[in-house]
């Protein structure tokens, strides 16, 4: 039983280029609609300090080739403090024939890839027209990859307006991600202004009292897409939107009714992200503003880790083991 163990730095070295992962989710997505995945809503379970979780993500993706496998993903906020990472993430893919395991890989850097192409896609189907300008809200690992996945999927965006919790750390971000992409990055202090001017509006942040994004700052035709969930947005915000899209509706609207109760009556139905891909639900209005839930569904980690593995394969990169001895 051999199987093949990849690091981070495997998985870079063989990974596809970011325009080729978001057609891979879109992919995900398109074969989802059509009935030919099967996608568990994750479960997990929750140790006892605040807000933390470990995950487990299985996934079987049809089509050819077929993915199959499994992400095992843990948050322990507070990890920093200790000068530990507070996410970690392993991927495990099986052989889709056998059933037999093939491969261990780093999860969080498909993690980080993947939700901001699952964000992509979704801007791809609702954006109403080329997006110009991107704010980011939150300057982590999800704001790095999305500024780097839209800015390579979205060639017209001219200005990223920058917004974290502190100074320095947007400063730092604005200065390193200038010499990377094309667009002026711009830090702003007022998290509003990466609302207000924003055609597309990303956030990752932590669980916190501060939410900095509110409806009367969100623009007509705006994407606002909280990676975070129910982090960033203030409870006028789902008054405000015309229309919801997620990938997993019923998961959204549980953590919703869960995490932001004064909020949830004014939930609307949402649209499938898959849906809008495959075509069986119309695109909106121009004028529509949208919020979007990337719930991170396992089929698109197994996709894109199914793609990686190939790629090392044919590359022989990372460890091979015989896991009988």
């Amino acid at each position: 039983m051999k199987i093949r163990l990849l690091n981070e730095t495997n998985i870079r070295a063989v990974a596809p280029a970011l325009t080729e992962i978001v057609s891979l989710v879109e992919q995900a997505y398109r074969l989802d609609a059509d009935g030919k995945a099967e996608v568990p809503t994750k479960i997990g379970v929750h140790p006892a300090r605040a807000n933390t979780f470990l995950h487990a993500m299985p996934a079987w993706v049809g089509g050819s080739p077929a993915s199959l496998g499994m992400k095992w993903v843990s948050y322990f906020p507070g990890n920093f403090d200790r000068g530990l990472p507070d996410s970690t993430g392993i991927i495990i893919l099986n052989d889709p024939d056998i059933g037999l395991p093939c491969c261990i890989m780093e999860g969080m850097y498909v993690t980080f890839i993947r939700t901001a192409a699952c964000a992509a896609v979704a801007a791809k189907y609702l954006a109403p027209r080329p997006p110009k300008t991107l704010g980011l809200i939150g300057c982590g690992g999800l704001g790095l990859w999305s500024l780097r996945v839209f800015t390579a999927n979205f060639p017209t965006i001219e200005r990223v307006l920058v917004s974290s919790r502190t100074a320095k750390s947007r400063q730092a971000f604005c200065e390193k991600m200038s010499q990377e992409v094309k667009a002026k990055i711009v830090p702003v202090d007022d998290p509003s202004d990466a609302v207000r001017d924003a055609d597309i509006v990303i956030t990752s942040i932590p669980p916190g009292d501060i939410r900095p994004v509110s409806g009367k700052a969100v623009r007509p035709g705006a994407l606002i897409i909280p990676l975070d969930l129910v982090n960033s947005w203030q409870d006028d915000v789902l008054a405000a939107v015309d229309g919801v899209a997620a990938d997993n509706p019923p998961h959204f609207a549980a953590q919703v009714e869960a995490k932001r109760a004064t909020a949830f009556p004014a939930l609307k139905q949402a649209v499938r992200i898959q849906d809008l891909v495959a075509g069986t639900s119309p695109r909106a209005a121009a004028s529509a503003r949208h919020i979007v839930a990337v719930c991170g569904i396992a089929s698109t980690d197994v996709v894109v880790g199914w793609e990686i593995y190939r790629r090392a394969q044919v590359a022989n990169a990372g460890l091979e083991f015989d896991m009988l001895g």
